[in-house]
């Protein structure tokens, strides 16, 4: 064949190749002139050697179904390429990660949202045969062509994720791409909450794509595997734990938005920016407040509707009692947005029945209802991190919530106390508790909304209380109470998707007798804000009933939503003058913040709790105790049915204990207290960052721990009771059976008052009082280390005064059991404080060793007088003194040169 006819019949197969896939030809030249090497033959002729580097557009595509959306999409059976145009790339994507169906276990629930830090902000960028996805580092900026800018440069880079092979060429300079080496890895890390599980691509599938204008939402079913040694009561078998995980990408919108400056009097969530441009000597941190983006439709006017709502989409899995309850929640907030200027900000609408659109969509802000037996709450949102714009939120109820009797009622251990009064109490504890858990974890533990670990456990108790009172109530007022309930949690996980922070200082607005007053109350609620967290409002059968909880949002949240959504002009720095103004009011009584930081077991102030309820939390403490030990007697017969088994009483009382040792705990945190204030220098009724708690007021409250937890007879309860706490008889899934099927008085009664010694003799504790000596003028009373060492060591010791002559029995013993238990604990304290461990400050360990010494001599005089003791008290009592002799003994060894 001659030359000539060899070119010729080429150049004819080229020709009906383009006129086939005319798409192809324009991409596929450049690249095929590019990649094919030429030869020469023996009469200098050129021909091509190579196949073309990337197959044709239609050949790659072939079979596969096309998605239009913001990104175009293309799905064969389990495989899913992403068209990526010209002008896609270097372009910012926000990525949100929700769990669409979860495990019922910890973190892995059903409609909740994922992600460790800051949303992601995603870019594809090309860099040469290959598409790189990069996590953009958005933390650290500096104005654009300054030398700052420069700087910022050298010193952060962003995160390269992913390098994905060409798949294919489109038109216009686009690539195609496989995102399988994204999407079917573990992207979310949820191997970080399920130890022992890894992500098995074999075993995953695509569940849902779908593309729209503005956004594309994936969902892929995710399988975890593991050697199948561990169980999990939610799933069938652990060799394979199917998690469905929702990616919703989209453009970061474009729309003017402003952001506004946050101040830490004024309780958002922030988003943190370290700007190295920033002058002067403050930190380089700018902040923003989250919030929506909500423009008024007509600026000028003094209330407006805005351009765009907030609107939230009632899922249709929401049971239709609960409904009207959860709207008013929602629409409660329009009060506070109507004061700010805007008229129907919020609007509800119900999803319909034939509805196809993802509640993990972000475009729908939904409000769910899903069954994962965890009884929580949660109303979590997603934020460009950029400039604080929320872009998508979504309320999560767990159907358990409404749930009021629980097998975990049935028995407590020292963490489970400790979980609910506030976790670590000294700072190395604290510590490691940090250090154990995952890094990108531990900012959000400290700031996420934990109402879910309690608001059952009180509504429980609110169902207890009005079961077992003396005129126990109907079922209509159980309803309300119920209603009442929800509508608050409602309020206060929608507070949160508008980007405000917990108020554990709001529950201090009203005094006890002004909330049982409805004529205040439904005006402005119970407490100054529903971001607080809540117990229900319970009263002794001799006083008058208010409502159970709040029914409307209270001056703080009025004040928050001024701040963060009233219209105000000049800009991000054009506003700071506005927002001091109505910042400067925070130290107006109503308007008290304290939030989670200032509330965890090591801090100081007592006025910011959680459940708590009043202006005086000793007031609380002292009612809530009396009530419960009111209800305690009779809990039996009020709270089991005929034909019934008796677990409902065993669940009950422990509720009732729980709450009874939490007031006291509550009232405990008075002692080596600190009040903490946010004021600025120069506000109106400007108050000092610190005020020692009174000397009077730590009496007080050791007087209400002395009566109401180191004393015996309020916790001396019938003994028939003891024998009706039957434990669940049940063994199967989900059921954890009590290591005891009988009740362990004394274990879990000595538990509590350990827990509460803990407080008052923790080093943090001790650190406080012993600082305080010098906080307070030397010409003012001040309570002391001394004084709270002798008042304790005479209060659990009492018996040692007055032992007077009788006949005592092993029946009717000098100490009591509960008591003994009491002083070994305290002995045991004083006694590692007095050793040197713990790290309380040397004054207290030499008066820890005073106390020992003296208490040493009361023994032994207890022990020489003629009395006839009974058998328990006289080997406590010898046990006691050789102890603490021993540890005498010890210090003055140890501390010998």
């Amino acid at each position: 064949m001659s030359i000539r006819s060899a070119n010729a019949r080429l150049l004819a197969g080229l020709i009906a190749w383009a006129l086939c896939c005319p798409s192809a030809w324009a991409d596929e030249h450049e690249a095929e002139s590019k990649s094919s090497t030429s030869k020469s033959s023996a009469d200098g002729a050129t021909h091509s050697t190579t196949k073309p580097k990337y197959p044709p557009y239609a050949e790659a595509l072939k079979d596969f179904k096309a998605i239009e959306g913001l990104i175009k999409l293309h799905q064969k059976e389990n495989r899913v390429y992403a068209e990526i145009d010209s002008h896609q790339f270097n372009h910012d994507f926000i990525v949100l990660i929700s769990i669409a169906r979860g495990i019922g276990e910890g973190a892995l629930l059903g409609g909740m949202t994922w992600g460790f830090g800051d949303d992601w902000l995603w870019q594809f960028r090309k860099v040469e045969d290959t598409v790189q996805v990069v996590r953009r580092n958005v933390r650290f900026r500096a104005n654009k062509g300054s030398p700052e800018e420069k700087a910022v440069h050298m010193a952060y880079t962003d995160s390269v994720l992913f390098a994905l092979p060409i798949v294919t060429k489109a038109s216009g300079g686009g690539v195609v791409v496989d995102l399988d080496p994204i999407f079917m890895s573990d992207l979310p890390q949820i191997s970080q909450v399920l130890p022992g599980f890894s992500f098995s691509s074999s075993k995953s599938s695509w569940a849902a794509v779908k593309g729209f204008k503005d956004n594309v939402e994936l969902e892929v079913a995710a399988t975890y595997a593991s050697s199948g040694t561990q169980s999990l009561d939610t799933v069938p078998d652990s060799r394979g734990v199917s998690i469905n995980v929702h990616y919703s990408i989209s453009q970061l919108p474009d729309n003017g938005y402003v952001s506004r400056m946050a101040d830490d009097r004024v309780g958002y969530f922030v988003t943190a920016i370290k700007d190295y441009s920033k002058k002067g000597d403050e930190d380089r941190f700018v902040r923003y407040i989250n919030r929506w983006d909500l423009q008024k439709a007509d600026p000028a006017a003094e209330l407006s509707p805005p351009k765009k709502p907030i609107v939230f989409w009632l899922e249709k899995t929401i049971p239709f009692a609960y409904r009207g309850a959860i709207r008013d929640g929602i629409l409660e907030w329009n009060k506070a947005f109507e004061q700010a200027g805007y008229s129907n900000a919020i609007e509800v609408r119900q999803q319909p029945e034939n509805a196809d659109w993802d509640p993990e969509d972000v475009n729908y802000n939904t409000f769910r209802w899903i069954t994962s037996s965890a009884g929580f709450a949660m109303g979590p949102s997603r934020v460009n991190p950029i400039n604080g714009q929320i872009l998508d939120a979504d309320i999560i109820f767990d159907a358990d919530f409404v749930t009021y009797w629980k097998h975990e009622y049935e028995q407590f251990t020292p963490a489970s106390i400790a979980a609910i009064t506030g976790g670590p109490l000294d700072l190395e504890h604290f510590q490691q508790a940090m250090e154990h858990m995952p890094v990108g974890m531990r900012h959000g533990a400290q700031c996420r909304c934990e109402l879910h670990t309690g608001m059952a456990r009180q509504l429980a108790f609110a169902n207890i209380a009005l079961a077992a009172s003396a005129a126990p109530v109907g079922s209509k007022e159980e309803q309300r109470l119920l209603l009442q309930g929800l509508k608050e949690v409602t309020m206060h996980e929608l507070g949160h998707t508008l980007g405000l922070r917990h108020n554990f200082k709001a529950s201090t607005m009203l005094s006890l007798e002004d909330i049982n007053n409805p004529a205040k109350t439904e005006k402005v609620g119970m407490a100054s804000s529903v971001m607080d967290y809540s117990p229900p409002n319970i009263v002794s059968k001799d006083q008058k009933q208010g409502d159970y909880y709040s029914t409307t949002i209270g001056p703080y949240d009025m004040w928050a939503i001024e701040y963060g959504y009233k219209h105000l002009s000049g800009g991000i720095e054009g506003e700071i003058p506005e927002l001091k103004k109505i910042a400067s009011r925070s130290a107006e009584p109503d308007l008290a913040y304290a939030t989670d930081e200032d509330t965890r077991g090591i801090d100081s102030d007592p006025y910011s709790n959680r459940f708590d309820l009043g202006k005086d939390p000793l007031a609380y403490a002292r009612a809530r105790t009396r009530l419960i030990s009111g209800l305690i007697p009779g809990v039996v017969k009020k709270v089991t049915k005929e034909g019934e088994g008796y677990q409902r009483a065993r669940q009950a009382f422990g509720v009732l204990l729980g709450n009874y040792g939490q007031a006291v705990f509550l009232a405990s945190r008075f002692v080596g207290g600190v009040e903490v204030n946010r004021d600025h220098r120069g506000e109106p009724k400007e108050r000092a960052p610190f005020v020692v708690i009174a000397a009077d007021k730590q009496r007080e409250a050791l007087k209400l721990v002395e009566e109401k937890m180191f004393s015996d007879k309020p916790l001396e309860f019938p003994p028939e009771l003891y024998n009706h706490l039957a434990a669940t008889r049940w063994y199967h899934w989900g059921i954890t059976m009590p290591m005891r099927t009988d009740f362990a008085v004394h274990e879990v009664i000595a538990m509590w008052q350990d827990r509460v010694l803990d407080h008052l003799l923790s080093p943090l504790t001790l650190d406080r009082l012993y600082d305080s000596e010098l906080k307070v003028p030397a010409k003012d009373d001040a309570f002391t280390t001394a004084e709270l060492f002798s008042r304790l060591t005479k209060s659990i010791f009492t018996e040692l005064d007055n032992l007077k002559p009788g006949n005592y029995t092993n029946r009717e013993p000098a100490v009591s059991s509960l008591r003994r238990n009491l002083q070994r604990i305290y002995v045991k304290r004083l006694s590692n404080i007095a050793l040197g461990q713990g790290g309380a400050p040397e004054d207290c360990q030499s008066l820890a060793y005073a106390e020992l010494v003296g208490l040493e001599k009361r023994l032994d005089e207890a022990l020489a007088k003629k009395d006839k003791l009974d058998s328990y008290t006289q080997a406590h009592l010898q046990e006691t003194r050789d102890r603490v002799h021993k540890v005498l003994d010890a210090r003055l060894t140890f501390s010998r040169p």
